[in-house]
């Protein structure tokens, strides 16, 4: 026998939570994907089927099952916000991202004019004996908001002169 969706995962909503939903869209400046799932709680609280659902809001087919599911399992937060997500372990500690800073805010090497993301990886690779790909390198000038291929937003020392 085949359980629906609906049936295994009911959405049954306060009063608060219909009130805190309609406020969440009406507001919209939630997330997309926020107000989306909670057009999804309102409309499955009214006994609204998956397929209706995902065909009015034009979403994927999925996004109602899984709106319920997560309401059913962690209430209005589970079913609203991604959990987070623990991510790769970063490849380099803080001091060693000091050095990448350092590295990138001095002069490129001879013969260039700038720093690229490739030499900057090649340098840091020399220097600090660490395997590290250039995507590691863009996301720690990212982070620290710099722009070596920008002269002006990058301070260089001069004690190499």
């Amino acid at each position: 026998m085949h359980i629906s969706a609906q049936t295994k995962y009911h959405v049954a909503l306060t009063e608060q939570e219909k009130t805190i939903l309609s406020a969440l869209i009406r507001k919209g400046i939630a997330k997309a994907r926020v107000i989306t799932r909670a057009r999804v709680l309102l409309l499955a609280s009214e006994g609204r089927k998956d397929r209706e659902i995902y065909r009015s809001l034009l979403i994927s087919y999925s996004t109602p099952h899984d709106v319920r599911k997560n309401y059913a399992r962690g209430g209005l937060n589970r079913a609203l916000y991604d959990a987070p997500r623990p991510g790769q372990a970063r490849k380099l500690t803080g001091k060693q991202e000091a050095e990448v800073i350092a590295i990138a805010c001095t002069d490129a090497p001879k013969g260039y004019v700038r720093w690229t993301l490739d030499l900057l990886t090649e340098e840091v690779t020399n220097k600090l004996g660490v395997s590290i790909g250039r995507t590691a390198i863009w996301h720690i000038l990212l982070r620290n908001n710099l722009k070596p291929h920008r002269k002006k937003n990058v301070v260089y020392s001069h004690s190499n002169s």
